[in-house]
């Protein structure tokens, strides 16, 4: 028995990566841009709000749904400027519910105050709410979290399929310590997470296997790429209904399936207690990659101390120390929120959106289609929109992968960036 769990799991892991599809699809992505989801660069521009919620979804059943908003005090304003002369903060939460991103028309709205009063350390605090029933199998929930004191708002989309028992949205994952909801994209080493599942008639086991992590440098925005399967490294198989407790005891992806026949599940990655930050030698080199040609990257990665390599690299592109570390600041910040915006199945730095993010900069603007996202910058010296389609693929993990369209007519542009920090510049439009 559990020679066949292996075996399935292994066929759910190795559909995961699949070969893209034709131009003329990801041309139909870019003409499919509707009103209502293009104005959304901001969302990856970490100036534009001070607070960054976790924002999901949850199903009870078909008509049971609810919306979890989860926020860090820390990132509120607090005032005295209220009737119980206490430091409270204000927060909105507004959703709209919509039919899809390319059919942006209302359906229904609803929206939640909340008043918190400050405590004597930073806590987290999750806010819920029911979604109101509509008669679709499918939608989306563009959700803005308000900090009404600040003036500041975050932005957020959620998509709902009701009739899909298996996914994300079926499981229910908490700190077992607390009992609050998980607010990342991944854990540390040393979390207890608590699993449980909203039980389907027919979908009664649960299957837990450890995968690999995926340190896999993207190419190039012009390069052909080259396909891989995850492979196993652990799997527990028990026949226990709803719910189970594990550990994060190692870097790995932790990924859950309520059944052995069905592709997705509830995952989560663990990368170490170092990520999201890149301080590291080792993280630090493999973002170099992005501006080098294979053979450079080779001669760098294969000397004896990978900290010196790093900072022989930016060296190389300033020959000012001062400057050197001015290049380190903002390349590696980006790289950061990399990891923050778009971690999956990788560290987001090494996702082909956090390549783009970390050489380009955030985009200008941003379109959300249900199968892309478009990112559009402009060049203003051929006064042109060079634009960046990552063409979206639901993967046997939890979060949906977004792989670039490469073309050879991003090369230019491409070069242009590379070459400016190689000539010791930050590149930003």
């Amino acid at each position: 028995m559990k020679k066949l769990n292996i075996l399935l799991i292994i066929f759910c892991l190795s559909l995961l990566y699949i070969g893209c599809r034709s131009t003329k699809e990801t041309e139909k992505h870019v003409s499919a841009i509707a009103a209502g989801t293009t104005q959304l660069a901001q969302i990856y521009n970490p100036t534009s709000t001070t607070i960054h919620p976790k924002v999901f979804i949850k199903k009870n059943d078909t008509t049971n749904i609810d919306l979890f908003v989860i926020i860090n005090d820390s990132e509120l304003l607090f005032s005295k400027a209220n009737a119980q002369n206490q430091q409270m903060a204000k927060v909105k939460v507004f959703y709209k519910i919509m039919e899809s991103f390319e059919n942006a028309q209302m359906i229904d709205t609803s929206m939640k105050f909340v008043t918190i009063s400050k405590s004597a350390s930073p806590k987290t605090l999750a806010i819920k709410i029911k979604l109101k029933h509509v008669d679709l199998p499918k939608f989306v929930v563009q959700t803005t979290v308000t900090d009404l004191l600040r003036g500041k708002m975050n932005i957020s989309f959620n998509e709902v399929d009701k009739m899909d028992s298996t996914g994300i949205d079926n499981f229910n994952v908490f700190y077992t310590t607390d009992g609050l909801p998980l607010q990342k994209n991944y854990a540390d080493i040393g979390t207890q997470l608590t699993v449980r599942y909203n039980n389907t008639p027919g979908l009664h086991l649960i299957y837990n296997a450890v995968l690999p992590v995926d340190n896999t440098i993207p190419q190039s925005p012009y390069a052909t790429l080259a396909f891989f399967n995850d492979s196993l490294l652990h799997v527990d198989t028990e026949a226990k209904p709803l719910q189970f407790t594990f550990n994060i005891d190692k870097p790995g992806i932790y990924f859950t399936t309520a059944d052995s026949v069905n592709q997705r599940g509830f995952s989560i990655p663990c990368f170490g207690n170092d990520h999201p930050s890149v301080t590291t030698p080792e993280d630090m080199l493999k973002t170099i990659k992005y501006l080098c040609t294979d053979e450079e990257y080779a001669q760098i990665a294969a000397k004896e101390s990978q900290k010196l390599a790093v900072d022989d690299f930016w060296y190389s592109c300033t020959k000012d120390i001062k400057k050197a570390k001015e290049l380190i600041k903002v390349y590696y910040t980006r790289a950061v929120f990399a990891n923050i915006f778009f971690t999956d199945h990788r560290q987001g730095m090494l996702t082909d959106r956090g390549m783009v993010y970390i050489v380009m900069g955030p985009p200008q603007m941003m379109a959300i289609t249900n199968k892309a996202e478009i990112w559009t910058y402009r060049d203003r010296k051929e006064d042109r929109k060079i634009k960046f389609v990552f063409r979206k693929r639901q993967t046997t993990l939890t979060t949906p992968e977004y792989r670039l369209f490469r073309s050879t007519e991003l090369k230019p542009y491409w070069d242009n960036a590379v070459d400016t920090w190689r000539k010791g510049n930050i590149y930003t439009f």
